[in-house]
């Protein structure tokens, strides 16, 4: 049962830090979409068939 609890804690803590970091990474790059080019633009769409993740977009048929 102890081996279970450390594995669940550590599991955690790297989801939690990935998770986070890409908030993070979202966040900083709407700013400098915001602040560099003007517009507001999120870091993740869905528009029109096509998902846009930061500067590429994946065609959803």
């Amino acid at each position: 049962m102890k081996l279970y609890f450390k594995t669940l804690y550590i599991s955690s803590v790297v989801i939690f830090c990935l998770l986070f970091g890409f908030i993070g990474i979202a966040k900083a790059y709407e700013n400098i979409r915001l602040v560099g080019f003007g517009e507001y633009r999120s870091a993740i769409e869905i528009e029109d068939g096509k998902l846009k993740i930061f500067d590429m977009e994946i065609v959803l048929d």
